[in-house]
């Protein structure tokens, strides 16, 4: 017996080393304990505790494996020496069974590493206590777990003899007795590891991708300690606070995400440096020293026209970019400070006044400048054609209707009397028209010109005479009313 316990003893020390919680991953239990036989059944009362006997430290042991959902079947092991009555001494004590096991912490009504583990059993078995008998061994126990490998039982079996005589009047030395046990109690060995990493499934995060045991069986490849299914980024080393995502310049900002990776730079300028503080990037900002708006590319903007102040002929007055950000109150592309009438729309060559209306003298002074023009419009003989020496007569008409760009004209053929009518007639309808199409030509508007042909019908002179004749042959240009 006390090599026994020794072998015992090694076992147990070996168990703890290595075990675990019994459940899938840890589908083996080992126990090692002392035990105690009443053998006294339907005694009398003044037996009772003569035959109840505690057996030698570590004279039991048992061993189950777990099968699934709760259920294990191991076998026990118990040994020592016991009597019944006084007048039977003391004999060899075995007790040997199979047993099926179900426990309460299988994941469905508590914990499977719960560290209270009540459990019920029942098996066959053989008892020696003189002869040898069978028996059937219904009974229940309880393990709690005080460290996660390691652990007490206590645990009873009633083992019934089916033929057995027992009762005050029979001296059976093999009764039907109660079986009672304690020690300690460790599990272990492993379960299922699809992905082969050494951590059991149940207690593997990542069942499928092999990893290491401090992030509980899930992979990190960037080796960062964050692992890949919380890594948006993991083939890259990065920082835990951007979900393992690298940050070279170390401004919170990812660098796939930051437009100057190796500058550091607010969110609100993508990762950029912003020194001052306006929201536009430094390589964005034409003035990166001094605060302004996106509008005028960061620079300041006084008077919030939109136009630079650097570039603003009046940056503390708001105006178009037509006048350089100076203010135009009529909207004439004049600046109000160069405007002689900044109230009214004008013309330049006014000085952003409106052209002076055409009154009666002043329409009689235009009309003398057209009709002077028109006596120096010559055409070759017989034709419709301008000679060259009328082109710079009228350019200076187109000069005079560009001044007065409100001015209507029409433009009057003559001829002398030479020649049959209807030619004549033709011939100055056609000469009009070649005036119009010049002036046209020079940008005068079509609807602003009106040509005629009125051929010999209306002389201002004699046609008996040469020079009659000649003054008869002209255009006239006719301000229209």
């Amino acid at each position: 017996m006390k090599h026994l316990n020794k072998l015992l003893t090694i076992l147990l020390v070996l168990t703890m080393l290595g075990s675990k919680a019994q459940n899938t991953d840890n589908p083996w239990l080992l126990g090692l304990g002392t035990h105690a036989a009443n053998m006294t059944f339907e005694d009398a009362k003044s037996n009772y505790y003569n035959n109840w006997h505690v057996m030698p430290a570590i004279s039991q042991i048992k061993l189950f494996r777990y099968l699934g959902k709760g259920l294990s079947i191991g076998t026990q092991l118990s040994l020592g020496t016991a009597q019944r009555y006084d007048s039977i001494g003391s004999l060899f004590y075995l007790q040997w069974g199979i047993d099926f096991k179900y426990s309460f912490a299988n994941g469905y009504i508590l914990k499977q590493n719960c560290w209270f583990d009540p459990y019920i059993l029942f098996g066959a078995g053989l008892n020696k206590f003189g002869d040898v008998k069978g028996s059937l061994n219904p009974g229940a126990g309880l393990n709690l777990w005080f460290i996660k490998n390691l652990g007490v039982f206590i645990q009873t079996q009633f083992e019934y003899m089916p033929h057995s005589n027992s009762g005050p009047y029979y001296n059976d030395p093999r009764p039907s007795y109660m079986h009672h046990s304690f020690g300690m109690v460790a599990r272990l060995g492993k379960g299922k590891d699809t992905d082969g990493d050494g951590i059991p499934d149940s207690e593997d995060a990542c069942p499928n991708d092999p990893g290491k045991p401090e992030f509980n069986g899930c992979p990190d490849t960037d080796g960062d300690g964050i692992i890949d299914k919380d890594d948006k980024c993991p083939t890259v080393p990065g920082v835990p606070a951007l979900q393992g995502c690298p940050d070279a310049d170390g401004d919170g900002i990812t660098d796939a995400d930051d437009a100057c990776p190796t500058q550091p730079g607010p969110a609100a300028t993508k990762g950029c440096p912003d020194r001052d503080g306006d929201g536009i990037a430094d390589k964005d900002d034409a003035c990166p020293d001094q605060p302004g708006p996106a509008a005028t590319k960061g620079c300041p903007d006084r008077d919030g026209d939109g136009i630079a102040d650097k570039d603003d002929a009046c940056p503390d007055q708001p105006g178009p970019a037509s006048t350089k950000g100076c203010p135009d109150s009529d909207g004439d592309g004049i600046p109000d400070k160069d405007d002689k009438c900044p109230t009214v729309p004008g013309l330049a060559e006014y000085g952003g006044c409106p052209k002076p209306a055409l009154d009666e003298t002043k329409k009689v002074e235009v009309q003398k400048k057209l009709s002077f023009a028109a006596k120096n419009i010559f055409f070759e003989t017989g034709q419709d054609v301008l000679k060259k020496q009328s082109l710079t007569v009228l350019d200076s008409v187109v000069a005079l209707m560009n001044q007065y760009d409100f001015l209507k004209l029409t433009v009057d053929g003559h001829t002398d009397n030479v020649g049959p009518e209807n030619v004549n007639l033709e011939l100055s309808m056609k000469r009009s028209v070649a005036v119009v199409n010049y002036l046209a030509a020079h940008g005068i508007a079509n609807n602003r010109l009106t040509p005629q042909g009125f051929g010999p019908s209306v002389p201002i002179a004699d046609n008996k005479t040469a020079e009659g004749r000649a003054k008869n042959r002209r255009v006239e240009l006719l301000i229209k009313d």
